[in-house]
C-alpha cells in the first residue's frame, strides 16, 4: 500500500496490518499506531528516536504493541476485580478516531478519541476518551477521561513510555530522589535512592509530587519529562530473566530500553464523578547535555 498524504506534513500508511500515520514537519517527525493512539517513535529534528519498539513486534491486528508510549486505561496493571480482564485496560487494542486539529511547519497537532457505552463488564460506565498529541520541538500528549455518565467511577492509568537508551545501567533519573516508592516485585516500600540504576528487574510505583524529571545517561541527548495531573511515576525495566517470558523481545534487548510512566497509580487514582473530567499530561524534550554524561 502506497503512502496516503492528507497534509503537506502527514500521511497514513500501513506497518504490516496496521495503519499508521507518519508525521514530518520543521521540528520533529513522529509515527502513530491508530489502534491504540500508540505512539511509536519521535525523532526531533537532527536528533535521535526517544522511543523503544521491541525489534520482533510484528504489528498484528488487536494485539498489544511492545514499545512506544501504550495508553493504559481506565486501569493500570491487573483489573481490580476481574482477572480475566485485560492487563492495563481496554484502549491499547482499540481503532482510535482521528482528526487534525493543526498542522504547520513546526508543529502538527492530531486530536484522538473512542467512546465506552457503559456495557463493557469491566468498566460499565459511559465515557469519552481524549488524546491530543502534538509534534514539535517536544513530543506533548494529553489525555482526557470525561465521565458521561451518573455514576462516578476510580480511575488509574499511564502513558507507558518506552525510552530508548545505549545501556540501561548507565540510564539515571533526576528528579525522583527520596520519594517514597512501591516496589511490586517484593510489596516493600522504600525510598527512591539518589544514585539510582537499572541494576536488577525493576518494577516500581514512586509517589512524587508531579515535578520535571530528567532522564539521562542514554548515549544520546538527555530527556526532560515535564507533566500535570500526575502525581505518580512508574519505573520499569524487566531485566534478563523476565525479559525472556515477554512477548516479542529480542534476548538482549532490555538492555535498549527502560520506561517511566507519567501515571494515576496507587494513591493517585482519581475518582471521576458523574459529568467531571480528569486530564494527564506529559511532555517529553530532548535537551543537550553530554549525550555520554550518566549523571
Amino acid at each position: 500500500m502506497t503512502d496516503q498524504f492528507l497534509s503537506p506534513h502527514i500521511s497514513q500508511s500501513m506497518l504490516n496490518e496496521l495503519p499508521v500515520l507518519r508525521i514530518t514537519n520543521d521540528r520533529a517527525s513522529a509515527t502513530i499506531c491508530l489502534q491504540g493512539a500508540q505512539v511509536l517513535e519521535y525523532t526531533p529534528t537532527g536528533g535521535d528516536n526517544l522511543l523503544f519498539v521491541a525489534q520482533g513486534e510484528a504489528f498484528k491486528r488487536g494485539q498489544a504493541i511492545r514499545g512506544g508510549i501504550p495508553i493504559c486505561w481506565p486501569w493500570f496493571g491487573q483489573h481490580p476485580k476481574l482477572v480475566d480482564a485485560p492487563t492495563h485496560g481496554l484502549a491499547r487494542e482499540l481503532v482510535w478516531q482521528y482528526r487534525v486539529v493543526a498542522d504547520s511547519d513546526i508543529r502538527t497537532d492530531l486530536l484522538f478519541w473512542f467512546d465506552c457505552d457503559g456495557q463493557h463488564p469491566a468498566f460499565p460506565y459511559p465515557t469519552r476518551v481524549e488524546l491530543l498529541i502534538s509534534i514539535g520541538s517536544s513530543l506533548v500528549l494529553s489525555l482526557t477521561t470525561l465521565n458521561l455518565g451518573s455514576e462516578p467511577f476510580q480511575l488509574s492509568q499511564a502513558l507507558h513510555t518506552y525510552f530508548a537508551c545505549q545501556d540501561h545501567r548507565r540510564v539515571r533519573i533526576q528528579g525522583l530522589a527520596e520519594r517514597p516508592y512501591l516496589d511490586k516485585l517484593t510489596g516493600k516500600i522504600g525510598q527512591f535512592p539518589d544514585g539510582f540504576s537499572f541494576d536488577r528487574e525493576i518494577d516500581w510505583v514512586v509517589s512524587d509530587l508531579g515535578q520535571p524529571l530528567l532522564l539521562s545517561g542514554l548515549g544520546q541527548k538527555a530527556i526532560q519529562m515535564s507533566r500535570l495531573g500526575s502525581r505518580s511515576v512508574v519505573v520499569w525495566n524487566p531485566s534478563v530473566e523476565k525479559s525472556q517470558t515477554l512477548s516479542h523481545f529480542l534476548p538482549d534487548e532490555y538492555q535498549r530500553m527502560f520506561c517511566v510512566e507519567a501515571s494515576n497509580a496507587l494513591e493517585d487514582c482519581r475518582l471521576i464523578k458523574s459529568h467531571s473530567s480528569h486530564v494527564l499530561v506529559m511532555e517529553l524534550t530532548a535537551v543537550d547535555i553530554d549525550a555520554t554524561d550518566p549523571a
